[in-house]
């Protein structure tokens, strides 16, 4: 795999992958912090907010996943980490930038419904850890695992709301029925069907979506190391080829959910793009560049307003 698969641009950055990384990153960091600043409280009942908070989660894995690269040097857990991403920006891809909006919002109850009962199927307060903790310690965590299961059915309860007041039931109520009856949130076509798989997106055609198999499904081959298969035993060296590989494949879905984020919170794209000027994020981000091609602030800040002057007049481009 080379090194910048997925880079452009590097020259700017002292052809230094971290670097670039880093510059997407502080940028993901800006547009979080600002939706979650909005959107501060993440019900299933606000698609906003849930997803404001989504991309918050997903923001301290990646950054987690550089601290994996750069000071622990672990290349099986960052292979880890980087298909756990992978599957959530697919995840959001499908789901939030589903372009019909009550389809979206099916969607969006059905992943909650089915995330939450499978966490459920899994959660039991009676029986875990007897015997081997102190009373009063297997007490609390009998306490904690019971908020847990309430919380989950809380979630549930709110995106039951969500499908009651659906009208898509009435539009076609038996496709209604059986994608919500299977919790089919990956859904290619809302109609009815026979066999689940006849109208469900595979991983590998969510991995498609967002460009992650054009040459290689990537994406699949790291599962060898989240299932400890013998590839996560093999000793494999953090070298400068091994490390730049992976975080490119990382930048790439970086660039990717920040780009999905920008377009779903469009209404706020002014606020967003208004971080980019505060001197603390600014300044982490020209930090990234190298002195050559460092901008000055003034430049810099003309940049962010002709990104938004761009904007204005239909021509979104990403800073």
């Amino acid at each position: 795999m080379e090194p910048t698969l997925h880079i452009d641009g590097t020259k700017e950055f002292g052809y230094s992958t971290v670097n670039r990384y880093l510059y997407s990153f502080y940028l993901f960091m800006n547009t979080v912090k600002r939706v979650c600043e909005r959107y501060n409280y993440a019900s299933v009942l606000d698609l906003r907010g849930y997803a404001a908070h989504f991309c918050y989660l997903r923001f301290k894995c990646f950054d987690t996943f550089i601290k994996v690269v750069l000071v622990h040097k672990d290349y099986v857990t960052a292979n880890c980490i980087l298909r756990m991403l992978g599957d959530s920006v697919s995840v959001f891809h499908l789901i939030y930038m589903e372009k019909d909006v009550e389809l979206r919002r099916l969607r969006h109850a059905l992943y909650v419904l089915e995330g939450c009962e499978k966490n459920l199927e899994n959660l039991t307060v009676e029986g875990v850890n007897e015997g081997t903790m102190p009373p009063e310690e297997l007490e609390r965590e009998k306490s904690a695992t019971q908020y847990n299961i309430e919380h989950r059915q809380r979630l549930m309860r709110e995106a039951q709301q969500i499908l009651g007041i659906s009208p898509l039931k009435e539009q076609d109520e038996k496709a209604f029925d059986k994608i919500v009856n299977d919790k089919n949130w990956k859904f290619k076509e809302f109609k009815s069907y026979t066999h689940i798989k006849n109208n469900q997106y595979s991983w590998h055609d969510l991995y498609e979506k967002i460009g992650r198999c054009e040459h290689f499904d990537l994406l699949s081959y790291i599962s060898q190391y989240v299932h400890a298969l013998s590839m996560s035993n093999l000793v494999t060296r953090m070298n400068r080829a091994n490390r730049d590989g992976v975080i490119c494949e990382a930048l790439g879905l970086i660039t990717q959910l920040n780009n999905d984020a920008l377009e779903f919170f469009k209404s706020d794209f002014q606020y967003i793009m208004e971080g980019l000027l505060l001197p603390d994020m600014r300044d982490k981000i020209l930090a990234c560049f190298d002195d050559k091609h460092r901008p000055e602030i003034p430049t810099w800040e003309a940049s962010v307003a002709q990104c938004l002057k761009n904007y204005y007049y239909g021509r979104v481009e990403r800073i």
